[in-house]
């Protein structure tokens, strides 16, 4: 019996959009709970682990606007703010105001952040090859350039 099965959602060549959806889905869900898994220890979160990321490789020394950061994560502005208040609680990120605009807040990554960062991507970045060697390199060829296709013509015409 597969996963989507379980789930009583029947697969087959009749329900082909279906089960795709769902197993897009299922795969998501799987995926998200091995990094949360991954990242506890840390204290971090995919969403706080993510936004230091954008961050800090986005921002560089120079910061990066708290607006830029949600679009690059599709996140809401009130969301963003919680999670930025967060991050700069824990001592992780830095908020300044951009030279000759007071308006705009830019976020940089602290020393602290970076560190942490630096301590985390080698097992990340490990646990992100170990699920996705779950397939041969064929497949996740195929799997890639199609889930790429789909997410573009999802995305077409709405703004990230």
């Amino acid at each position: 019996m597969s996963v989507l099965e379980r789930f009583c959602i029947t697969t087959g060549k009749e329900n082909f959009r279906e089960s795709a959806v769902y197993a897009l889905a299922c795969s998501y869900s799987y995926i998200e709970k091995e990094i949360s898994d991954y990242l506890r220890p840390f204290n971090l979160t995919p969403a706080k682990f993510n936004a230091m990321m954008v961050i800090k490789h986005a921002g560089k020394d120079r910061g990066v606007s708290q607006i830029d950061i949600g679009r690059r994560l599709i996140v809401t502005a009130s969301n963003m703010t919680r999670l930025l208040d967060k991050l700069q609680r824990e001592g992780l990120v830095e908020r300044f105001s951009r030279e000759g605009d007071r308006r705009v807040n830019l976020i940089r990554i602290s020393k602290k952040g970076s560190d942490l960062l630096d301590r985390v991507w080698p097992g990340y970045h490990a646990k992100i090859l170990d699920i996705a060697n779950t397939m041969n390199t064929e497949k996740l060829k195929q799997i890639s350039g199609l889930l790429v296709k789909w997410c573009d013509k999802l995305g077409e015409g709405r703004p990230c």
